[in-house]
């Protein structure tokens, strides 16, 4: 596996999972500063595309194809060699983006690879298949990212067991949570707003992880809960949630704020879990995932409208949360989605 990042420099090779990982990273962060900015991402490019070339003109017969995630000139450069060797690419779609043809500086080249018929784009929601089709990407499948079964179900047994261990709060109280990074586009400061016009009892959990470019918006939520007086009616927890579902079951409702994303893959495992989900109307995303009344609701960003549907969602009966439940599954469970992801690999491997 080959990958990319801008969090580590320098181009190591590691395991992850049992599994051999190739970091190609340059030695240096890209600067803000001009002319440095510029001179910078020149040299990334180089040393993306030269150590991306080294190692692939040796290993190349030791792929069957290429399977990219993210936007980097590694992938651009893979993309269009495996494509010269005739193997077969597919390139998933996660992120929300106005062009699915990265890098978008040599968008004509990578137009040409997705026209063959051995290529495979995937789109995790309707909004990224428009978007694949108007560029003109030959096979596009749109499909949401999987659900782990084995983690994402109805479990109301353990739920008050669940938040005593998690949270602050108590049986008593209605629970809300967010579980997502401490970034801006993530809108923790609206739910803040929200929570300050509902009743005492309504609580709220915001947990996720925190980045050095996220630290500023975090000081920030701090003091609009300082600001609120919500200091005892918010449990906020920074780290990344290895139990992600059992905050899930914990709670009462999910809320989903998030003003950008490709799919918002917590708003299917919520909703997994028998958990109702109050969600920013995201077009052609969250309104293709929520049925309202039965998932939870969808709506614009207006603080008296979610306080309504948020007090509507929590009345939501359990019978439908549950037949609800079963319907995410049928749309997005792992064993369904992996099963035909299978098949069109062994399809794309076969055309060869």
């Amino acid at each position: 596996m080959v990958v990319n990042s801008i969090d580590y420099q320098g181009n190591q090779i590691y395991e992850y999972e049992d599994k051999q990982i190739y970091r190609i990273s340059p030695p240096f962060k890209i600067y803000e500063k001009k002319p440095f900015k510029y001179i910078n991402i020149l040299s990334k490019i180089f040393w993306e595309v030269f150590y991306s070339w080294r190692h692939i003109r040796k290993n190349i017969d030791q792929y069957d194809l290429l399977h990219t995630f993210g936007n980097s000139w590694t992938i651009g450069f893979l993309s269009w060699y495996f494509a010269k060797n005739n193997k077969p690419i597919i390139r998933e779609l996660c992120n929300d983006m106005s062009n699915p043809l990265y890098p978008i500086q040599i968008q004509r080249f990578m137009k040409n690879i997705f026209q063959k018929e051995n290529t495979l784009v995937v789109a995790i929601s309707k909004r990224l298949e428009i978007l694949a089709k108007k560029f003109d990407m030959k096979n596009v499948w749109m499909r949401p990212n999987p659900i782990d079964e084995n983690r994402f179900f109805v479990d109301y047994k353990k739920k008050f067991k669940l938040r005593n261990e998690l949270t602050k709060f108590n049986e008593d109280d209605v629970v809300l949570s967010c579980l997502a990074n401490f970034i801006i586009r993530k809108n923790h400061i609206f739910l803040l707003e929200v929570l300050s016009f509902l009743p005492e009892k309504y609580k709220m959990v915001l947990a996720g992880p925190l980045k050095d470019e996220g630290k500023e918006y975090f000081r920030q939520i701090q003091n609009k809960i300082e600001k609120l007086n919500l200091q005892s009616r918010v449990d906020l927890k920074v780290g990344f949630n290895d139990n992600f579902d059992e905050y899930l079951k914990c709670s009462d409702v999910f809320l989903f704020p998030s003003l950008s994303e490709g799919l918002g893959t917590p708003v299917l495992e919520s909703q997994a879990c028998g958990v109702p989900v109050v969600s920013n109307h995201l077009k052609d995303i969250t309104d293709t995932v929520i049925k309202n009344g039965k998932g939870g609701y969808y709506l614009g960003m207006d603080v008296s409208n979610w306080v309504e549907a948020i007090k509507k969602a929590q009345s939501i009966k359990r019978e439908v949360l549950v037949e609800n439940a079963k319907y995410i599954y049928k749309i997005s469970s792992s064993s369904l989605i992996d099963n035909e992801y299978h098949k069109k690999i062994q399809s794309l491997i076969n055309l060869n």
